[in-house]
């Protein structure tokens, strides 16, 4: 398995764990407009934390 992947693995879990805790902290929130930032910002992290993974495990782990 190459570091990238490796690194796009941990960035979808981290995601997960991070899209849990934010629709949590939603359903604890008033405002509408809160809610939908905070659930937006958790499907966002679904694309961004994976990229940033295949991209920056090569450097950490040094392949």
């Amino acid at each position: 398995m190459s570091a990238g992947l490796i690194g796009a693995l941990l960035g979808a879990l981290i995601a997960a764990i991070d899209f849990a805790v934010l629709n949590m902290l939603a359903r604890r929130v008033d405002l509408d407009e809160t809610k939908r930032a905070l659930r937006i910002t958790g499907l966002v992290q679904f694309l961004l934390l994976p990229a940033v993974g295949w991209f920056a495990a090569p450097y950490v782990i040094g392949e």
